[in-house]
This record gives C-alpha cells, structure tokens and sequence, in this order.
C-alpha cells in the first residue's frame, strides 16, 4: 500500500497563546510519523511564539523530533506579503505530495490526513481539497460563529457536489504538490488578504478537479477571533476584490436589516414574518447539520443566531466601509 509523504505548512505570526495546542494535536496525528513532515513558519514574531515552538520540538522524542520543522521567515518574496509570503517560502522546504493546510488557533483531528487523502481520487485528478472547521464555543457570541461557519461549510458543500467552486479555507485545506507548483506556487499568484481562496482557484483554473469533505472526522478546531471585526473586514474585502459567489449572499445578508426597518415603517407584520420564516428554515437545517456532525449542543442557540445574523453582518459589512486600515496579525495592508 503506497502511504503518501505529506506536508504540513502553518504561518505562525506572534501565535504564544494558541501554537501549544496545535502543536500538541500535530503530535498526535495517527498517520505515520516517517511520513509526516510538519513545517512551522515563524513570521517576525515579537513574543515567544519561536521559543515555544522550540520547547516543545526539544522535548520530543527522536521519532517524533524527525517531522517538526521551524523555518525563519526572514526575507520578502517580490509580490507577496504575510501569510501568502510565508506559505510560499514553507512549500520549497516541503517534501511531501501533498500540502496541507491550517492555521496556529487551530487542532486537528487524530485522523486528519488519512480523511483529508481519501478526498484524492486519482483517477479525476483532484487537485484541491478542502474540510470543515469549527468555532470553539463557551457563549453565545462563540456558538453564533460556530454555526454561522457550519451553515456556510454545508452552502460550500453543496456547490461543490454540484460541481460549482466555493471557496478554500486555509485552516483545513490539502492540495496536491502537483497541482501547486504546476500553478507555479504562491510566486506566480501574487499577494491576495484571502490567499487560502487565491490557491483553490487557482489550482482549479489550471483544470484540476477539486472536493470538499463534510464529516466530523475530517473537522478541525478554531478559536474565536480576538479581533472579530478585523477578521470580517478581511473577508469581505476578500470577496469584494476576488469576485467570490459567496459575497453576493453576504452582501443580501448584511443589507437585510436596513431594509426591514425601513419595511417596517410601512408594515410591522413584515419583518416579523420574514424573521420567524428565517428561524424556522434556520432551525431544519441546522438541526440535520449538527446532527451529522455530533454538535446538536447547538441547536438551542438558533433563536439567537437568527437575530445575530441580521445585526453582526450588517456591523460588518459597515466596518468594511469605514475608511479605516485593514489590519490582519499586527500589519496593515
């Protein structure tokens, strides 16, 4: 049986509060260790992000020392900054056939490669492919992004299964080391805020099949956003500048409250019907979703994710208007 080798790349930008945990997960991945190669960039970190990193590759053992890598990002490619510069200087020290993707705030599963690989079907020369990820939830704030990450992973999903690209997401994404430098890398895409999105279509424009899992085997972790504004405003710029189908449903989304207030001066009915219509379809399909993915526990916030989704994407599509700096890791862009 051929075990591929894989290669796991991760940017790492001033990470000390969240680096422990994923790299406590990479260490217990189930996929043969001999054939793991993990590579942790750090990107001119200023707190101890590099000395944690080191800590724990020194107290492993032989074996497992062999797959951590932690390479110093200490140049600029031509074109690219942050994490796509960072990405695309970890995949020349990358081995293996495959890359994977994901992010320092996050954990993966014990049987992460081993799903994320029965995604490659050789013979329909799948070039990308991408999992699911949840928001580690502890109120209702968290639990709302959780769902609202599902929901959009279940739209993506089903796009997918009718052959229509979606997105990437670069904290759960594998791409085959073919299809990247066949694309000619990070170098040849040049610098995008959603450099996750930049890769998926690029690889699938160069005529590479691609997939998207959606079970709970296969689903990363992630923390909630220190700075949740910061993150959307990143996102929406991202749609806005790639021409991503999903902005067009986030754009009606964010539009939606305005324009129930304003129906709302002519017919108080209305909002109230288009709202209670949005948390029952809310409720029918969440509760198959979580079902499938063992997170029923969020099934009672739906009542409150109805209402977040009309006032928080209106916020944020106004943070995205507001002329101020977009601001991704401590840099301005």
């Amino acid at each position: 049986m051929n075990v591929p080798i894989v290669s796991i790349l991760v940017a790492a930008r001033n990470e000390e509060n969240n680096i422990p945990d994923l790299l406590h997960s990479l260490n217990c991945l189930s996929y043969p260790k001999e054939k793991t190669q993990i590579l942790i960039g750090n990107d001119g970190s200023t707190d101890k992000t590099a000395e944690l990193v080191q800590g724990f590759i020194g107290q492993l053992s032989e074996q497992q020392k062999s797959m951590f890598e932690l390479v110093t990002i200490e140049k600029t490619i031509d074109g690219l900054k942050g994490k796509a510069n960072v990405l695309a200087q970890l995949a020349h020290h990358a081995k293996g056939e495959y890359f994977f993707f994901t992010d320092a705030d996050v954990e993966v599963p014990v049987h992460w490669i081993e799903n994320m690989l029965t995604l490659f079907e050789p013979d329909k020369k799948v070039g990308v492919a991408v999992g699911i990820t949840l928001v580690k939830n502890r109120n209702w704030f968290e639990a709302c992004q959780a769902i609202e990450w599902l929901f959009a992973l279940k739209i993506m999903k089903t796009m997918t299964d009718f052959r229509q690209p979606s997105t990437g997401m670069g904290n759960n994404m594998a791409v085959s080391a073919e299809a990247y430098w066949n694309i000619g890398g990070y170098e040849n895409i040049g610098f995008s805020i959603v450099e996750d999105y930049a890769l998926y279509k690029a690889i699938i424009d160069k005529g590479y099949d691609f997939k998207q899992g959606f079970d709970a085997s296969l689903m990363t972790v992630t923390k909630p956003p220190p700075n949740y504004f910061e993150q959307r405003k990143r996102w929406v710029a991202g749609g806005m500048s790639t021409g991503s189908v999903l902005i067009y449903p986030a754009l009606l989304q964010g539009f939606a409250l305005p324009i129930l207030l304003i129906v709302s001066f002519f017919s108080w009915q209305v909002p109230l019907i288009v709202i209670g219509f949005s948390m029952l379809l809310n409720a029918v399909l969440g509760y198959g979703i979580f079902a499938r993915l063992g997170q029923v526990r969020l099934f009672k916030y739906i009542p409150v994710y109805t209402f977040y989704m009309y006032v928080f994407w209106f916020l944020q599509l106004m943070s995205y208007f507001l002329p101020t700096k977009l601001v991704w890791k401590g840099r301005h862009y």
